[in-house]
């Protein structure tokens, strides 16, 4: 493990000689093939082989969904057992450790296979599904969870999947079930009402406009929502690090502000939804009883489609209780607005 001086190297194990990565490569993506095909033959393939990949798929069959109505804006709720032990996982420092990281590939079951993506990454099927077809993008070295170096990873990664999917990212601290092991996932496009409340004019509050990137601020949502379109990646990247960076300077933190991204290139233009947190869960998360409510959002939760694995939740969450979550982990409207009035 190296010396703790950047942010991304925390918990950095580079891969050795005797890295297993071979045994775990199902196929390797080349830029002329069809990155969306490889994956869903993954999924087909591990279905047939991977015993965990089919408990999680018969666990998928049982979700419930239900849609809710909010004060301007929709929900839908989604019962999914198979989703309790992530949404109820300890994710403290003091409970976190390489021998125990299941993205590690020493720690992957003998069953589990899949996608070498530009020689660092791995794409393999996640085992609790939320989506009939769900994959985590993984680093084949154990490195910390952060955003920051690897925005360039996530956008090119936009460009090979197309339109039809969408990828995801969850800060350490606000979602991420594994916070010391760089992941994305992807999922398919068009499964969270998000999506299409962010192209609704009336919600759309044009910051800034600069190198061709377009910065809004999506109203109505009962959580704080920064959207950045754009038609080249690198103007991007760069508006995206300026706005982190200004966010830090708000927060007077060193380390990455709570966040939740989500992003996909529709056509030739990117966008890139940010979500800015103050806290991971809400406080019914931790109360006892009757009383408690286990939901933990997410990205996905953010974009829309709340996950509860306990079916009490399920049939009594309403629109307001709704709104009184997304309110209480949502950063305080007042920091984004000093965060936007600080960019660089």
């Amino acid at each position: 493990m190296g010396k703790r001086t950047n942010s991304h190297r925390i918990g950095f194990k580079r891969l050795g000689q005797d890295s297993p990565v071979d045994e775990k490569i199902l196929g390797v993506f080349k830029r002329e093939e069809d990155l969306p095909k490889l994956c869903l033959n993954l999924l087909c393939e591990q279905r047939k082989t991977w015993p965990k990949l089919q408990e999680g798929y018969e666990w998928f069959k049982q979700i419930q969904e239900r849609h809710l109505c909010c004060n301007g804006f929709s929900v839908r709720l989604q019962y999914n057992p198979g989703r309790l032990r992530s949404s109820t996982a300890n994710v403290d420092d003091k409970n976190r450790s390489v021998e125990s990281c299941f993205l590690c590939l020493d720690q992957l079951p003998p069953s589990q296979k899949g996608i070498l993506y530009q020689d660092n990454f791995l794409i393999l099927c996640n085992p609790m599904p939320i989506f009939p077809s769900h994959f985590t993008f993984s680093h084949l070295e154990h490195r910390y969870q952060s955003i920051t170096e690897h925005i360039s990873t996530f956008l090119h990664l936009t460009i090979h999947l197309g339109s039809a999917w969408i990828v995801l990212y969850n800060g350490p601290k606000c979602g991420a079930s594994a916070p010391d092991h760089l992941h994305f996932q992807i999922v398919p496009s068009g499964q969270m009402p998000i999506e299409k409340e962010i192209l609704e004019e009336k919600r759309r509050y044009l910051v800034k406009k600069q190198e061709g990137v377009s910065l809004f601020r999506i109203r109505d949502l009962w959580r704080e929502l920064i959207l950045l379109e754009g038609k080249e990646s690198v103007p991007l990247e760069d508006a995206f690090k300026r706005y982190l960076a200004a966010l830090k300077r708000v927060l007077d933190i060193d380390e990455e502000p709570m966040i939740n991204i989500a992003g996909y290139r529709d056509r030739t233009t990117f966008r890139l939804l940010i979500f800015q947190r103050r806290k991971h869960r809400p406080d019914v998360f931790y109360k006892t009883g009757e009383e408690r409510v286990v939901i933990s959002p997410g990205v996905i939760d953010m974009g829309g489609l709340l996950i509860t694995p306990v079916e009490k939740d399920f049939k009594r969450l309403n629109e307001m209780a709704v709104e009184s979550i997304y309110q209480e982990v949502s950063m305080e409207p007042e920091k984004v607005k000093r965060a936007l009035g600080m960019m660089e």
